[in-house]
């Protein structure tokens, strides 16, 4: 997995798609006035501002990515002096900050291969005052995908192949599995948490729905074309994502397209 500049998730970020989602979150954290929030894998600062201008009276934000070209992003849309950003990564959360009240990781848990995940959670169990809050949401799990939507990631996929062929590429298959395909169950997540030491541990699934241009969005972000293609050419890879999707609604006359959100908390 790499993050590359020009490739950063920040368009996918811009969608109200991913502010509703991101809101969601937010409110689960239930962050008091005057707390300290660890923004884990924060980006390109969405969830950051978002927990800025809708958590009360916060008092601190530290965000933290290991990319600096998100966190470039990131400074330039969060200039509050209650905000820091450090670049690290997920997995060493516990020597980047703390101790803090609340802990949020906003679709980050799919970046992180498996082996890895418990870690990232013990991390923040580690960093939180006592009663402290940990949320997390991620997109790639077992149950994002409703089955009556297969046809269209199936079609789509024939027509970014059709569309690479036509420039004397292909799909490269039969590589890894990519890092967010290591998907787990709601279940496994809640269980990681309580590994962690968390209590009152729960889950949820709430299905959005994408829209032809939220889709797009996610077409320029490298890890995805990466994931998705194979293809070391990021231009080449999210082009024939992008005409292959157009294809793909233009047959099946669609509007949008249906996915499952997973998210899941516990308090320390």
């Amino acid at each position: 997995m790499t993050f590359s500049h020009g490739y950063e998730f920040d368009a996918m970020s811009r969608r109200p798609l991913y502010g509703d989602v991101t809101q969601h979150l937010v409110d689960l954290c239930k962050a008091p006035d005057g707390c300290v929030v660890a923004d884990v894998g924060c980006g390109s600062g969405l969830a950051t501002q978002l927990l800025l201008e809708r958590t009360g009276n916060v008092g601190a934000i530290i965000g933290i990515d290991p990319s600096e070209h998100e966190l470039a992003i990131a400074r330039r849309r969060v200039t509050d002096p209650k905000v820091r950003f450090v670049q690290g990564r997920a997995q060493d959360v516990e020597s980047l900050a703390g101790p803090v009240d609340v802990a949020v990781l906003s679709n980050v848990m799919h970046q992180i291969p498996e082996s890895e995940r418990g870690a990232v959670l013990d991390g923040c169990h580690g960093l939180l005052v006592p009663g402290g809050r940990c949320a997390l949401n991620t997109l790639f799990y077992e149950g994002a995908v409703l089955p009556e939507t297969r046809p269209f990631y199936a079609q789509w996929m024939r027509a970014t192949r059709d569309t690479l062929r036509e420039r004397g590429q292909d799909l490269v298959l039969g590589g890894p599995k990519p890092v967010a395909l290591q998907t787990l169950t709601p279940a496994r997540h809640e269980e990681l948490f309580t590994r962690a030491g968390f209590s009152r541990v729960r889950s949820d699934e709430v299905v959005y729905t994408w829209t032809l241009q939220d889709w797009e969005a996610l077409c320029t972000y490298s890890v995805f074309v990466e994931g998705s293609t194979g293809v070391g050419d990021l231009a080449l890879g999210s082009e024939a994502l992008i005409q292959g999707l157009r294809t793909t609604f233009e047959r099946l006359e669609l509007t949008g397209v249906p996915r499952r959100w997973l998210f899941a908390w516990g308090v320390k």
